[in-house]
């Protein structure tokens, strides 16, 4: 059982990484687009919004990190919920 709690809490990493990744990415895409069409606000707006959301990502590494089991818990909590919803 423990290895199994171990992979779940590795997994929901993983994805918070990715995800972090991808947020990054479209958002810097997103100001770009704004900016080059005059929309100087919004774009300023939208960074703001990103780095927000940089700093809420990043804090839910540290507590995955510092808290392995309770991440991991979690993790397997929100993925019996997604399979027993299927």
């Amino acid at each position: 059982m423990i290895p199994a709690i171990g992979r779940v809490g590795v997994k929901f990493l993983e994805k918070l990484y990715k995800g972090k990744s991808f947020a990054g990415k479209k958002t810097g895409d997103v100001v770009k687009h704004l900016s080059a069409k005059g929309h100087t606000k919004a774009a300023k707006y939208t960074n703001l919004a990103a780095q927000n959301v940089n700093k809420g990502i990043n804090y839910g590494i540290a507590t995955a990190k510092k808290y392995p089991k309770s991440a991991s818990a979690v993790g397997g909590a929100i993925a019996f919920d997604i399979i027993d919803d299927a």
